[in-house]
């Protein structure tokens, strides 16, 4: 019944409206004192009848809005899992694993090209700012261990093809500075074209663009690579964090390579800016509205990993100042929602923000439920996608700790090594099961992963219920100022919505 098994997370708008998050359903219900009095009282132990709730909280409540609530709770327990604790005692095994990768997984092959980096970030996951993350290095990889990795992931993507034959192959350079190495991926497309042609692999990679001269732009153009700019804003922000060996700033070098590309008209570009406690965002928002400057594909705030020290530099004013700032950003985007949702481009506010209202209402975190292999947090499968190093080994992806390596390009990938941290992993997750958030959880192994083990969910997400209670305000109280964002993406359809309650 919902009152023993419920996960429900109640928040209040600046209307003064009260809703609860459901975890178990990804649902949003308003959450009035009737709704609230009849869920505590109907559906205990033993479930009792309407006309019993109506005779016991009908001195406090209206008849009506009692049973008109039972109803629509008795409803919606039908559709709630009834043990959601059940997802924790799923038995992992590797051949699962591997069928599950075969069928869903190898999204992207990205090879680590480089360990040598040109710049010298104030926040990058490689520096002194994270205990457990590698450092820069002068290795490269060869071209043997990178033809290998191609072919073992061909090997692994044909015989996955029985089981998604519509997947289409990708690949993604990445470093340090990928086009340090650049050499190596003129020599993989070639290799991959005499030997892979009939596969039409996607190319990708992530720059800091200081290289993409007028030959290496019209290659990278030539072959259709997705080509992703680490670019945080104007010059001021831009060089705030990201400067060359020598401290000095990159934005000017960066800004003239890619004005060139965008002058071409090539639309196969991005820019993934990252922000922190200091960032101005309205300075921000302006400056990717440019044409100049290559849409926002993705916003991020400086990474929080296991073992970061990057915001200790920063003040509890520096925080709170931060937050000020958020709330006008959010409200600024809002109250220009119409003119935001025509524009021929996301801007730098829509992806902050229009995204994250956009998975609440529309998204998937309803209606679903966890990978019962992968039953906690915001963690994929291991495997997913292979992040490959210089030395030829297997990681989940290009920023996770090096002590979890799954395999390697003479072996292959080892799915018992991936089966046992995922059930590692999941052991540690000691919170979870009872987070009234672990819907909306954005954590992954990177904030668990300490050297040669990991840390407590309860220890580390001592502040995640609070965090998402916040956020659904925000959004929920601009959903009651505008209609269409529930109704859907149409600000002129049919109101559907109904009345909860008082």
């Amino acid at each position: 019944m919902v009152k023993g098994g419920a996960r429900m997370l109640d928040f209040e708008t600046s209307a003064g409206n009260i809703y609860a998050w459901d975890d178990d359903t990804g649902f949003i219900i308003p959450f009035s004192a009737t709704m609230k009095a009849v869920m505590h009282e109907a559906f205990g132990q033993e479930k009792m009848s309407k006309d019993d709730v109506i005779k016991k909280l009908k001195e406090n409540y209206s008849e009506d809005q009692i049973a008109f609530c039972y109803d629509w709770i008795n409803k919606w327990d039908m559709i709630r899992p009834k043990d959601h604790k059940c997802l924790f005692n799923q038995d992992i095994s590797a051949t699962s694993i591997k069928r599950f990768l075969l069928r869903d997984g190898l999204s992207q092959l990205i090879l680590g090209v480089t360990e040598k980096c040109n710049f010298r970030c104030n926040y990058c996951v490689y520096s002194d700012n994270y205990e457990h993350a590698r450092m820069h290095s002068d290795i490269s990889m060869s071209s043997a261990i990178a033809r290998r990795c191609i072919d073992y992931y061909i090997t692994l993507f044909k015989e996955g093809k029985r089981y998604n034959p519509l997947r289409k192959p990708a690949i993604g350079f990445y470093g340090g500075e990928p086009l340090l190495n650049f050499d190596l991926i003129e020599d993989c497309v070639d290799y991959i074209t005499n030997n892979y042609k009939e596969h039409n692999i996607r190319y990708y990679i992530t720059t800091n663009g200081s290289l993409l001269d007028r030959k290496r732009a019209d290659w990278l153009m030539e072959h259709d690579f997705g080509i992703s700019i680490s670019l945080d804003g104007p010059e001021e922000e831009h060089n705030r964090n990201r400067v060359y060996i020598n401290g000095k700033g990159t934005f000017n070098r960066v800004m003239k390579n890619v004005s060139k590309i965008m002058e071409e008209g090539y639309k196969n570009i991005d820019s993934m800016p990252v922000f922190d406690w200091k960032s101005d965002l309205f300075k921000l928002d302006e400056f990717f509205n440019r044409e100049d400057v290559p849409p926002v594909s993705r916003v991020a705030p400086v990474s929080r990993n296991a073992g970061s020290k990057y915001y200790q530099q920063f003040t509890r004013e520096d925080y709170d100042s931060f937050q000020k700032q958020i709330r006008c950003a959010r409200d600024h985007y809002f109250r220009n929602i119409s003119a935001q949702r025509e524009a021929e481009r996301p801007s730098f506010f829509h992806r902050l923000f229009g995204d994250s209202m956009e998975g609440t209402f529309l998204g998937i975190k309803s209606l679903y439920h966890p990978h019962p292999m992968m039953p906690v947090t915001n963690s994929c499968i291991l495997g997913t996608k292979l992040f490959i190093d210089v030395n030829g080994y297997f990681h989940a992806c290009e920023k996770i700790n090096y002590d979890y390596s799954f395999g390697n390009v003479d072996d292959g990938v080892n799915f018992e090594r991936i089966r046992k941290i995922m059930s590692d992993y999941i052991s540690h997750m000691d919170k979870c099961s009872s987070c009234k958030a672990s819907r909306r959880c954005s954590n992954c192994y990177l904030m668990f992963m300490n050297t040669g083990g990991f840390s407590l969910s309860s220890e580390v997400c001592k502040e995640m219920e609070n965090e998402v209670r916040a956020e659904l305000s925000g959004l929920i109280t601009i959903a009651e100022k505008n209609q269409w964002v529930v109704d859907g993406a149409d600000p002129n359809s049919k109101n559907i919505r109904k009345y909860y309650g008082d």
